[in-house]
């Protein structure tokens, strides 16, 4: 694929001894229609995700929100599994409107849809006209991963966002031949990295694509570097307090790596990248990868198209089963097919054959993605979803382990059973004479758990988790002589204390089976005192 003609001659560059191409000869589409047209994708966008993320289906609050809640009333520099960015939002969301859903579902749905309307901005700053960065927004809005991670309260919802915002900096940066703008790359991506680690992913990628482009001249600038030293500085203060704290999320990285993420073939795993994207729209950022490696006038941004292509390449030949660890790159590929298919074909044809092409990739975009609705918005129930999944033969797992699987995907059968936990903790807290429910403390095996007790309980114990953040929030400040415990086993729980009592058991019928028939015990009389156990309960994962 072509880049559109130009009438203006960028740097030299210092390898082909040519000026790279930019963006020129672009349709003629009125800024105001534009604007309304992406900007009423994007309010729909919205709309559905805080529409069934509010409304009760059978699903409440994510497991992860339910952790994010706990770290951000326990805000930090810091916290094992994420750096400080989305619980910062979150304390400001939750003082505004309470510990309820919408504190937790604004947010990302307001991400959402500033990514789906910029993505198809940047399809217009590669040369789209308006069916094709409708097109472009389009996609982002049909993807099942997108809908589910701007559905949900977490970084990752965030993550998208930055890294589209990094991707228009590095078209911007060519497109206007202002190397200074390294600079607001480097204040994003120290953002980012206040965000998520993960972003240092998409910085490889990059390196790759400076080394093995045209692009290299920026490595001999110094706005690059003097970004990259905005980038460390802004991100300084989350390294300090990992390396006060030792180092935790590198332990935990490891630990997932080696314990959590299911290894995944790399056949299987660009299915999942298939899937995540929408199959419907793989002509799109096929074509959007193909236009930024091979289009020959639009090689001032290859470096961006074998950024893409690495990050591609990581996923399919790592053997991870996370196909989110690179989902903000498809933004950056749908804006530049839908520029590619659009001006490739309008510059041979004419633009009413231009129109049709886009339409002729949007019908099956737009046909699989609302088929595939119901897997990123919680539109259907529990047993309708199982019934739905069933008959169409699909079924997920993304973590190891027997107990990580169930009838629904992770990210719906994670939404369900929490009340009817913390009834269950309750019931059994109830049954503790006073004098022991007073000193009595709560033990959890996971962040889900805890979480769920602090968020939803009322007039409880106090809650302890060995896992993650939780673990640095302990050891209980005071001996513990009576205890509640949620999950483990009889014969560890005795080995702890003289004295261990199964007090009820907790039925889930749609969470994950880890969670399904799981003891509740009390314990009084530690062997030990907990506080002297306590380094040993560690568990990063």
């Amino acid at each position: 694929m072509s880049e559109p003609r130009t009438d203006r001659a960028g740097p030299s560059d210092p390898v082909a001894g040519t000026a790279p191409q930019r963006t020129g000869d672009r349709p003629a589409v009125p800024a105001l229609a534009a604007a309304v047209a992406l900007g009423a994708l994007a309010a729909a966008f919205a709309a559905a995700e805080l529409f069934f993320g509010l409304t009760d289906r059978g699903y409440g609050m994510f497991i992860d929100e339910l952790y994010y809640l706990a770290c951000a009333r326990h805000l930090a520099w810091g916290f094992v599994d994420h750096p400080p960015l989305a619980p910062a939002l979150l304390r400001l969301s939750t003082a505004v409107l309470g510990e309820g859903r919408l504190a937790l579902r604004l947010l990302p749905a307001l991400a959402g849809a500033a990514t789906v309307a910029l993505t198809g901005w940047l399809a217009g700053r590669f040369g789209a006209g308006l069916a094709g960065r409708l097109l472009a927004a389009a996609a982002v809005a049909l993807a099942p991963l997108f809908l589910v991670i701007f559905g949900v309260f977490s970084m990752n919802a965030f993550e998208l966002l930055l890294w589209l915002v990094l991707a228009v900096l590095l078209v911007e940066i060519e497109e206007r031949d202002e190397p200074r703008l390294w600079l607001a790359f480097g204040a994003v991506a120290g953002i980012a990295l206040l965000d998520k680690h993960t972003v240092v992913l998409l910085i490889a990628g990059l390196a790759v694509g400076l080394v093995a482009t045209p692009a290299r001249r920026h490595l001999g600038q110094r706005w690059l570097w003097l970004g990259a030293a905005l980038a460390l500085l802004i991100a300084a203060p989350n390294l300090a307090w990992q390396v006060t704290h030792g180092w935790p999320s590198i332990e935990f990285y490891r630990n997932a790596d080696l314990y959590k993420n299911l290894p995944t073939p790399p056949l299987e795993e660009l299915e999942l990248q298939l899937f995540a994207s929408n199959p419907g729209a793989a002509p799109l950022w096929l074509a959007g990868l193909a236009a930024l490696l091979a289009g020959r006038r639009w090689r001032a941004w290859r470096h961006l198209g074998w950024a893409a292509l690495a990050l591609l390449a990581l996923m399919v030949f790592s053997g991870k089963s996370r196909p989110d660890r690179i989902a903000g790159i498809y933004p950056l590929l749908f804006a530049a097919g839908a520029a590619g298919i659009e001006v490739w074909v309008r510059q041979r044809w004419s633009a009413a054959a231009a129109r049709w092409a886009v339409a002729a990739v949007a019908a099956p975009l737009v046909a699989i993605g609302l088929w595939a609705l119901p897997l990123g918005l919680p539109i259907l129930p529990p047993p309708q979803l199982a019934a739905w999944l069933e008959a169409r033969g699909l079924s997920f797992q993304i973590e190891r382990g027997a107990g990580k699987t169930a009838a629904l995907p992770q990210w719906f059968a994670d939404r369900t059973g929490w009340p009817e936990l913390v009834a269950d903790v309750t019931a059994v807290v109830e049954r503790l004479p006073p004098a022991e429910r007073r000193r009595a403390v709560i033990f959890a095996q996971s962040y889900g758990q805890a979480g769920a007790v602090e968020a939803l309980g009322h007039d409880l114990p106090p809650v302890y988790a060995n896992q993650n953040t939780y673990f640095l929030w302990g050891p209980p400040p005071r001996p513990v002589t009576v205890a509640v415990v949620l999950g483990d086993h009889r014969e560890r729980l005795e080995e702890l204390f003289e004295e261990v009592e199964e007090a009820r058991v907790h039925h889930c019928e749609w969470c994950m089976r880890w969670r399904d028939d799981m003891p509740i015990w009390i314990v009084r009389r530690p062997r030990r005192p907990i506080a002297e156990l306590w380094p040993t309960f560690k568990h990063y994962e």
